[in-house]
């Protein structure tokens, strides 16, 4: 079922949020964040190796030590942003301590773990939310943004400094960022799934229980196969549920990022 990502509740990612930072600030105070130094100075142990498809991370407990395995087949290299963020969505299953005491007390087994946020899981939207609030955080980021007017360019300047993906650092910015966006990810025609902010004016887009709306950027790739790599205008009604007849026309912008490897566009969308 098509729903908003992270549906974990505000004091949740809070409290996620505020964890994450205080690891950051302990161990890599206004520095990029390196999740393998991390792992080093909390005595975790890791390895790098080729599981072809079977997970993008997995976190062992044994004989009272931690392991965090990190799957090469599953990664373009060693250091990629998606790497990164596999990296901290275990350490995640490490600090968050209904994840860590439910593997030393075997109540979860080690179970792998696929950082492209498709999973339902809550313990594993948990440790996505604690990655990107790993990497990128909350007051480093606010900081980063303040008095600056939002444009996509935004999203590409914290990707680059943080060494994340464009699309965790649109999910992120989405929830702390000084601007109210909304980002949908489709594929084969159909949304699955989509994150607001908190005060983005509309709650649903179109097309959750059929085909995206043929004039948007995404519903327009999937028509035809055009990608177009510049944010556009659109309006209220071409893209959200319940849109009231004075505002049909509304202005919006839409900016669309193309995974070719992963066959998903994502769309980020907010209004000037």
């Amino acid at each position: 079922m098509t729903s908003n990502y992270f549906a974990i509740s505000r004091s949740r990612q809070e409290e996620l949020s505020d964890l994450a930072e205080f690891i950051a600030n302990e161990y890599c105070p206004d520095v990029t964040i390196e999740p393998e130094l991390i792992a080093k100075k909390q005595g975790i142990s890791y390895c790098y190796g080729n599981y072809e498809d079977s997970f993008d991370g997995l976190t062992e407990h044994e004989f009272g030590k931690f392991h965090i395995f990190i799957n090469l087949d599953r990664h373009s290299h060693e250091g990629s942003e998606r790497m990164r963020f596999t990296f901290g969505h275990e350490l995640g299953h490490y600090f968050i301590d209904e994840h860590r005491n439910a593997l030393m007390s075997g109540q979860t087994p080690s179970h792998p773990s696929f950082t492209d946020f498709s999973s339902k899981n809550p313990a594993e939207v948990e440790a996505d939310f604690f990655s990107a609030s790993l990497l990128m955080p909350k007051n480093r980021i606010v900081k980063y943004c303040f008095r600056k007017k939002f444009n996509f360019s935004i999203i590409e300047e914290l990707s680059l400094k943080y060494k994340v993906s464009t699309t965790a650092t649109a999910l992120k910015f989405a929830t702390i960022g000084n601007h109210p966006i909304m980002i949908v990810r489709s594929s084969n025609n159909k949304i699955d799934w989509f994150k607001r902010s908190h005060d983005f004016p509309y709650k649903w887009p179109k097309g959750l229980k059929k085909q995206l709306p043929e004039y948007t950027l995404a519903g327009t790739f999937f028509k035809n196969c055009t990608q177009y790599k510049e944010t556009l205008p659109i309006t209220a009604n071409e893209w959200f549920e319940n849109v009231r007849e004075k505002d049909v026309d509304r202005p919006f912008y839409e900016r669309c990022i193309y995974s070719e490897k992963y066959n998903y566009v994502l769309s980020v969308i907010w209004e000037d």
